[in-house]
């Protein structure tokens, strides 16, 4: 099963909704998290997920931080590509049919797992990824 990491803006305008998206996320089953960019802020919104997280890696860009994150996330920060893995970026597929066909894909290929850009349509796309089973919409709407 090919895992997956999300690249997060690394400008926020609310905390509480970054942070909230990270850990549904996080539920949702997504595996690493990046942060766009390559400074101070980008390390402080890593250790601020950190705190709010439990399972979920966080990729840094490089090993500047690194000693901290490790403390703060509990051992799952990573600088770089992970090793003993290939991760590969693709763009946000534009319906369930393309997300279900680029994994695919991607399996096929022998890759650990695909980035993709955040996208608030990753948390329902993670949670039911088959476009076959939409229950849940069924539930919701009687």
């Amino acid at each position: 099963m090919i895992k997956v990491a999300v690249t997060m803006p690394g400008e926020i305008a609310d905390a509480a909704e970054f942070l909230a998206d990270v850990r549904a996320l996080e539920a949702a089953g997504a595996e690493m998290v990046l942060i766009e960019g390559d400074g101070v802020e980008q390390q402080i919104l890593l250790g601020a997920i950190a705190a709010v997280t439990h399972r979920i890696r966080l990729r840094l860009p490089n090993g500047e931080v690194e000693a901290i994150l490790q403390k703060l996330s509990r051992g799952r920060s990573v600088v770089g590509q992970p090793v003993d893995e290939t991760w590969i970026s693709v763009p946000m597929p534009a319906d369930r049919e393309s997300w279900a066909g680029t994994m695919r894909d991607q399996e096929a290929a022998g890759v650990t797992g695909v980035i993709v850009p955040w996208d608030p349509r990753l948390i329902d796309l993670l949670r039911n990824p088959e476009p076959e089973d939409r229950s849940d919409l069924l539930m919701s709407t009687g």
